[in-house]
């Protein structure tokens, strides 16, 4: 993947967020109208670059001079806002070409989302585009919003609030009114914004544009998003690299978890593979925090502004309260996270500070007597700072006036005595004077202040495991091997013709391309299928081979411990008659001889396609497993070596594979390599395939077999 894969320029995305000139196309004077608002809030907000309105019916609007058309503007025009009924929309952009315009920001609505005569309206403007290297933002979109460049091309309330710094957060939106409300809820919260984007129907440029665009700004620290559902996954994922490369997180509020469903598909993967699923998994894969609710967004926000990245994934938990460090315990372990028993000097340390009624394990219980004697939090604090096995620190305190300046003191000192990440959660009612000016010296300290003690916890989590994703990448970019197969002519061939493919070719593929199979021939009579069999060595397995039979068990094509040459004569007749009696139109290439593997696990790996990421790689535990349970995980090929090894230890059946009842733990090294393998070839002919099914792959102590194999060609 490289920047080849964009159809958009992404030099021109600079007009939208660092605009020297802007047009506003339908502007007016009117506050309660788009093109009055955003002209008002240009001038409100001190744009520094020239304003230039278009109204044919007023010579001047708010003190700046206005022209009947965009041709009559003495001047370049990096960006255009058009604020006009959807039927005049066309016209004006076709104006915006002639004046050579780089970007434009449509307001107005009544396109794809009005029906067929709009879709086939915005349809236009997407050839347009394209056509004129044109980049367009909306139609039906709220706009955009670069704080610190002051571009208020945007038409919603955000434009009236105050910035919070530092503003290091830009976020994008398919929804305008609830992004809108994200921002304006997250700004109470403390989150500081530099860039807002409202893509409405990306007829061009899209989600990902903007992400991606979002991360080169030096300014931004961190990105986020609301998403129903991405137009390019390839976009997305490549925005994603970049983030890690970055090392700036990226939170997506991905909606639609239950609308998807799975789709019918001819292979298990394709069934199994629903939407939703693929999102997360890709989330996962990428290191992109998927967020359930605001809260979450917020508190990472300002969790991770501190700079400071945890080295592992233990918590230490101190509280004032000994059922609120219970409740915080919980959901640290409820969300991944290690709360470990303190020990050894650190417990000898903690218990010297306690009263004998506190508790020193973790979390630790501070008691009341924190109230009368508060210098106790710094020396329980430091303690725990101390301790190599604690990579970072949830605290849960009140503050009350006598105490608020020893607080303050205590923790800005070990803070800064640390790289440990520290988050304060505390409630503040009816406040003193004392404890305010206490709370807000900490935070302009740096340390992070939340207003709830399972917020901290969940900011921390995604911390985390966002800081794991990192190291992951960062040990991934470090090696530079990477693994290649070479398919034979013959490989190269079956795949390029449309002709489809019984299990013994879809087989033979899988050996060229470095994965076990089964010992097996073809046989296409009766006395030949003896004669394999003996070679094989009974017992022996028969299946039918047609294309058009995928699912041999429901033609009766099958039998197993076939045990003797009489048997083999008498299941070869039976299992093609059945086969021809099941699909008369079948092509049958024969029946295959093939071995009986043995004792193993039974392992499904395969491939979909999936509309937007293309090719997704799942793994599971086999036969009524993937059936009745759906144990499976997923990955967006191409996979890693690290993508393959998490594959094999999301699933909740990892226990089997470790060895459970005397049976010794599998290959991993080769169960992964199979998952590298199939990542590999869908990557490489993905042209040429539909869906790919390993079902089952039998994985032993030493090595793996494919028993069976589906690849249905696209």
């Amino acid at each position: 993947m490289n920047d080849s894969d964009f159809k958009i320029d992404h030099s021109k995305m600079e007009y939208f967020f660092n605009p020297r000139t802007i047009a506003i196309i339908g502007a007016s004077s009117d506050f309660r109208k788009p093109g009055g608002r955003s002209l008002n809030a240009l001038q409100k907000r001190g744009y520094t670059g020239k304003i230039y309105p278009i109204n044919p019916n007023s010579r001047e609007l708010l003190g700046i001079p206005c022209y009947p058309k965009l041709a009559d503007v003495p001047d370049e025009i990096d960006m255009a806002i058009i604020s006009t009924p959807a039927h005049t929309v066309l016209e004006k952009l076709e104006q915006c070409v002639d004046k050579k315009v780089k970007a434009t920001v449509v307001f107005t609505s009544g396109f794809a989302e009005a029906g067929p005569e709009g879709a086939a309206l915005q349809q236009r403007m997407t050839e347009l585009a394209q056509k004129n290297d044109l980049r367009i933002l909306g139609p039906n979109c709220v706009g955009i919003v670069n704080l610190s460049k002051s571009v208020m091309a945007c038409f919603a309330n955000i434009v009236d609030l105050q910035p919070v710094y530092p503003m290091t957060f830009g976020f994008v939106t398919q929804s305008g009114a609830f992004g809108t409300m994200i921002f304006s809820q997250a700004v109470e919260s403390g989150v500081g914004f530099n860039a807002f984007v409202s893509v409405g129907n990306e007829a061009d440029t899209e989600f990902a544009d903007y992400l991606a665009y979002m991360l080169t700004n030096p300014e931004t620290k961190l990105v986020g998003g609301y998403l129903e559902g991405a137009k390019d996954g390839t976009k997305l994922r490549r925005a994603a690299q970049t983030a890690l490369e970055l090392k700036k997180p990226v939170m997506i509020m991905k909606v639609g978890r239950t609308g998807a469903g799975a789709r019918a598909a001819s292979s298990h993967t394709g069934s199994l593979a629903g939407n939703d699923q693929v999102y997360d998994a890709f989330f996962r894969q990428m290191g992109i925090i998927r967020l359930e609710a605001l809260s979450e967004l917020t508190s990472f926000v300002i969790v991770h502004r501190s700079g400071r990245i945890p080295k592992g994934n233990n918590i230490g938990i101190l509280s004032i309260s000994g059922g609120a460090g219970v409740l915080m315990a919980d959901r640290s372990e409820s969300l991944g996270l290690g709360v470990p028993e303190f020990k050894g000097e650190t417990r000898r340390r903690l218990e010297s500070y306690l009263p004998p009624y506190g508790s020193a394990k973790n979390p630790v219980d501070l008691t009341a007597t924190a109230v009368s004697e508060p210098q106790m939090l710094g020396k329980c604090l430091k303690a725990l700072v101390a301790d190599e096995n604690i990579h970072m620190i949830a605290l849960a305190m009140g503050f009350m006036p006598h105490m608020a300046p020893v607080l303050a003191k205590d923790i800005i000192e070990v803070y800064n005595s640390t790289d440990k990440p520290i988050v304060l959660a505390t409630y503040v009612f009816n406040p003193s004077e004392a404890v305010l000016h206490a709370i807000e010296t900490i935070k302009s300290a740096g340390v992070p202040v939340l207003t709830d003690h399972l917020h901290a916890v969940g900011a921390l989590k995604n911390l985390s495991w966002y800081a794991g994703k990192l190291r992951d990448f960062e040990k991934a970019s470090a090696k530079t091997k990477t693994l290649k197969i070479s398919p034979s002519a013959t490989t190269i061939e079956r795949l390029a013709s449309s002709a489809p493919l019984a299990e013994y070719e879809a087989k033979e593929i899988l050996k060229d391309c470095g994965i076990a199979i089964t010992r097996e021939s073809l046989a296409t009579s009766a006395a030949m299928a003896v004669r394999m069999a003996r070679a094989v060595g009974y017992p022996v397995a028969l299946k039918i081979q047609s294309p058009q039979i995928p699912h041999k068990t429901e033609a009766d094509g099958i039998r197993l411990n076939v045990r003797s040459d009489a048997q083999v004569r008498a299941a070869f007749k039976e299992i093609i008659g059945n086969a021809r009696k099941f699909n008369p139109e079948a092509d049958i290439h024969g029946v295959l001889v093939q071995e009986m593997a043995g004792d193993g696990l039974e392992i499904i790996v395969g491939t979909t396609r999936d509309p937007v990421f293309g090719h997704v790689v799942m793994f599971g535990l086999g036969g009524i497993f993937v059936e009745a349970l759906k144990d499976i995980s997923l990955r967006v090929a191409p996979v890693s070596r690290g993508d393959a090894k998490e594959m094999i230890r999301e699933i909740r059946g990892y226990s089997m594979l470790q060895g459970m009842r005397g049976r010794p733990p599998v290959d991993f090294q080769a169960l992964t390599d199979v998952i590298l393998r199939v990542s590999k070839l869908v990557s490489d002919y993905g042209d040429a395939i539909e869906e790919l099914d390993i079902n089952p792959l039998l994985v032993f102590e030493k090595g793996v077999k494919a028993l069976d194999a589906l690849i249905i060609k696209k």
